[in-house]
């Protein structure tokens, strides 16, 4: 009896103590998810985690030990899941590269300078856009041989998604060389194995080309004479700020002057005012960064717009950009605005595929509004441009729907995976028409006699002669009615029973975000800087917050 009792005292002991560690267990849990949600670095002991848990339980003590092990156990949980997500998901996505950099006002110890982001832009199965952080790490923990495509690979591999990504997004033209990307995309084309999505588009931030532009005039304006127009305007201190900052208060200066405030008002008398060859740059600076912006504000003060929305705004800020080129009155003007003209243009002939056909599955627009701009007189691109969209847009609808198709019976390795069954009928159905019909010379087909089967032949063959494709049937019809307010994604989503083909196409390419940024991030005047927590945190534990933080549905 005596040793039962104890093996029921030492089972109910065991028992105790299992209900205890998961007790503790599910707190840490709870604690990690606080301090992923609020960016709160575990480590340190001044937090409101510490304070948080004494009010609730003053006995418990904190081990940050094991808060951060259940911060790295939830993020390898959520990224198993995001992994299965992404691999299961329908649609493409994009893949984006950014360099953050630690605040110039921090004073606590820094322990990495500068961190490399990777995230994932894509439709959810609901079709809304979603952005997610899949890497996120101190530069210096990095030992790649080329930072930008090596990172991405990275990310690729690790999620094993390389049948997925359609596009790269680059903050600009310095970080990715053309030699990089067509090795990259021979690369992921031979990794991926992907039929739908054979051309990998590289996408460069439209934010930061803005800013590109905003920088190439703002050089000319010295820290002196910003220190001037601040006294002047009441401008706060000087530290640096987003570019469209700096606009509003040199163009509140530029008012000022145009109506001789300076001079008629005394309290203006005492301060140093900027002569006239630097009210020259001020007022080139306000009237070609005001174009810019006035785009800008469309694009980016918001969520993620949609792809769409970019070629009739940017096709806007080329007519504008171009009237002041040509109105200009003073050789300074004159350079900087073809000096900004000609950054611009580059970079709308390289995006004009991408934006263009965008705007072409926009069912305000749908061809109308290219086919206007490529007839307008002052506009230098030709019809061809107009054609060359419409030729991509069909030859993609075309691998589209032959990976739709279902492949025939005698296709054995189809039938083992039913997901890739159009892709095997797009491989298989590559061979030259001669070729096939002399295979079938050479077997005797017993079909030849069936009446009522080679009239079903005939009726088919009619019928389908005469049947539109989806993008035809979506083209002849009437464009809606303009309406400022419109979410493409939507209207795709509920039209895609009508569209079943198409609207995988528009779901792709409608969401190629085009930029990296939006709201006050979206006029970054430098660079982009990193959450203040992180910075004295060890590598694993940034990558695990980060992204954890991103993925609030796991």
């Amino acid at each position: 009896m005596v040793i039962l009792d104890m093996k029921k005292k030492q089972k109910l002991d065991d028992s105790v103590d299992d209900e205890a560690q998961e007790e503790e267990k599910r707190r840490y849990r709870s604690m990690a998810k606080v301090a992923i949600g609020y960016g709160i670095n575990p480590s340190d002991e001044n937090s409101v985690i510490p304070e948080m848990i004494h009010t609730v339980c003053p006995d418990f003590s904190l081990d940050t030990s094991k808060l951060k092990s259940a911060i790295l156990e939830m993020h390898e949980e959520g990224k198993e899941k995001v992994k299965k997500m992404l691999k299961d998901g329908e649609g493409k996505l994009t893949l984006c590269y950014e360099w953050f950099w630690t605040s110039d006002d921090i004073d606590e110890p820094i322990l990495n300078e500068d961190f490399i982001g990777i995230s994932a832009y894509f439709a959810d199965e609901n079709w809304k856009m979603k952005k997610w952080i899949l890497g996120y790490h101190p530069r210096a923990s990095l030992c790649l041989k080329d930072i930008y495509v090596d990172s991405i690979k990275n990310v690729i591999l690790d999620y094993e998604m390389e049948s997925k990504v359609s596009t790269l997004l680059m903050p600009n033209y310095g970080d990715l060389g053309v030699k990089a990307f067509d090795d990259f995309r021979k690369w992921i084309e031979e990794k991926g194995k992907n039929l739908i999505g054979s051309r990998v588009f590289l996408i460069y931030c439209c934010s930061d080309i803005f800013r590109l532009m905003v920088d190439d005039m703002f050089k000319d304006i010295n820290i002196w004479l910003m220190g001037r127009v601040r006294l002047l305007v009441g401008w706060g201190r000087m530290v640096p700020t987003n570019w469209d900052v700096t606009l509003y208060n040199l163009q509140k200066a530029v008012d000022m002057e145009a109506t001789n405030v300076f001079e008629e008002e005394e309290d203006y008398q005492d301060y140093e005012q900027p002569s006239d060859e630097e009210w020259i740059k001020i007022k080139t600076f306000c009237k070609l960064a005001g174009c810019i912006y006035k785009v800008a504000k469309e694009l980016f003060d918001g969520e993620y717009p949609t792809s769409n929305v970019y070629f009739h705004l940017l096709a806007e800020l080329k007519v504008m950009l171009n009237k002041e080129l040509k109105n200009g009155d003073n050789d300074y003007f004159l350079s900087k605005a073809k000096e900004i003209v000609k950054r611009f243009d580059k970079y709308w002939n390289d995006m004009f595929l991408v934006m263009a056909t965008a705007s072409v599955l926009d069912p305000r627009f749908k061809l109308n509004y290219l086919q206007f701009y490529c007839s307008k007189n002052e506009v230098s691109d030709d019809g061809s441009k107009a054609e060359t969209v419409v030729d991509y847009l069909r030859g993609l609808y075309a691998r589209y729907a032959a990976s739709d198709i279902s492949p025939l019976p005698k296709r054995p390795d189809a039938s083992m995976n039913p997901n890739s069954s159009g892709l095997f009928k797009f491989l298989f159905d590559e061979e030259d028409e001669d070729e096939e019909e002399e295979e079938k010379e050479k077997k005797p087909d017993g079909y030849k006699d069936f009446v009522l089967f080679q009239e079903f032949l005939k009726y088919e063959g009619s019928s389908r002669e005469f049947q539109e494709s989806e993008l035809d049937s979506y083209l002849k019809e009437p464009v809606m009615e303009w309406k400022k307010d419109f979410n493409a994604l939507e209207w795709w989503r509920e039209e895609n029973s009508k569209y079943p083909i198409l609207s995988g196409v528009a779901r792709d390419i409608l969401s190629i975000p085009i930029t990296r940024g939006t709201s006050h991030r979206a006029y970054v005047a430098d660079k982009r800087e990193c959450p203040d927590f992180i910075v004295s945190m060890e590598a694993k534990l940034v990558n695990a917050m980060m992204c954890s933080e991103s993925w609030p549905r796991f």
